[in-house]
């Protein structure tokens, strides 16, 4: 695949400087030439469509070019684009050049060597700035793989909703972003408890059905912004919040518990209803909270485990931590 065209961007407030060094580009093979009169439709322009190489004018009215480079700095940032920025200048004094690079300056040719430095200096400013851009789209790319690994780490591949990775990370965004203020963190917990004899009695693919649609039921059961997941081979969990202690009652239980284990199920092989148990921990948001998201999790699966059938609130505090 042919590399596009390196774009280059002249900058000068001088019709003619800017004319001379656009000629010089020209005859040397260059066609992406963009050509401002300041430095703000500069700016515009870089917004429009990044620059591989800017060549501006050190002393220009209004704005001049190290303030310009500091903003096509920013605007690289924002874009993840790298621009090469050449000065062109009359100064030569080591603490003018010093100030230069300090401030995002990359290369400078002196107006009285511009005829043999010129292009020399663009085609370096050519080869550095493809390479920056090229590690900046890779950097971008690998950055964009990790993201989807990551979320594809949370997700229970067999009924689509969230893990247990899933869930320890939005609980542990609720334990902080909810200390010291007033509201209630709800953890809901249902165990399916004829799980393992479905699956003996009828296959994994069963289970799977079954699983999946229990998932979705949880979902149309859950407010909007709850979360859903899957924290074991037979566990489902839903967390929520609630600005008061209201939403604290049995009717979510029972929303939750007709839902799961009193509708019938269809699959292939007929109808199956799901036999369950559910514990409900609340953590008060005003009070001493814990901190550890694990720890909680942990927490109420033990008090989960320890149940019949059934149902069960309770309400977390200090005390309620493992030993």
């Amino acid at each position: 695949m042919q590399a596009s065209p390196t774009s280059i961007l002249i900058v000068d407030d001088t019709k003619f400087s800017s004319a001379v060094v656009k000629k010089a580009l020209q005859l040397d093979g260059f066609s992406d030439i963009r050509v401002a009169d300041n430095a703000l439709d500069a700016l515009s322009m870089i917004k429009e469509r990044n620059a591989d190489v800017l060549i501006a004018d050190w002393l220009m009215p209004g704005m001049d070019g190290l303030e310009l480079t500091q903003l096509v700095r920013e605007l690289n940032r924002r874009k993840n684009k790298f621009t090469y920025v050449v000065l062109l200048t009359a100064k030569e004094e080591n603490e003018d050049l010093k100030e230069a690079f300090a401030k995002g300056v990359d290369d400078f040719v002196g107006k009285t060597n511009l005829k043999n430095h010129l292009l020399p200096r663009v085609h370096a400013a050519q080869r550095i700035s493809r390479f920056q851009n090229s590690l900046l789209k890779r950097e971008l790319s690998l950055k964009e793989q990790f993201r989807g690994l990551t979320l594809m780490n949370r997700i229970d591949p067999a009924t689509g909703i969230g893990n247990l990775q899933f869930m320890e990370q939005q609980l542990s965004r609720y334990l902080k972003q909810h200390k010291g203020r007033s509201g209630c963190i709800g953890i809901l917990m249902c165990r399916i408890d004829n799980l393992p004899e479905l699956r003996s009695q009828y296959g994994d693919v069963f289970k799977n059905q079954i699983l999946k649609q229990a998932s979705e039921r949880l979902q149309e059961a859950a407010r909007p912004m709850d979360d859903v997941a899957r924290i074991n081979e037979n566990t489902l969990v839903l967390a929520l919040y609630g600005n008061d202690s209201n939403f604290i009652t049995h009717k979510l239980i029972r929303r939750v518990q007709d839902a799961l284990l009193t509708k019938a199920y269809s699959t292939k092989d007929g109808y199956a209803t799901l036999e369950g148990t559910v514990q409900y921990d609340v953590i008060d948001a005003d009070g001493d909270t814990p901190q550890i998201a694990a720890e909680v999790i942990a927490s109420a699966l033990e008090r989960l485990n320890q149940l019949d059938q059934g149902q069960s609130i309770h309400f977390w505090d200090q005390t309620s931590k493992l030993a």
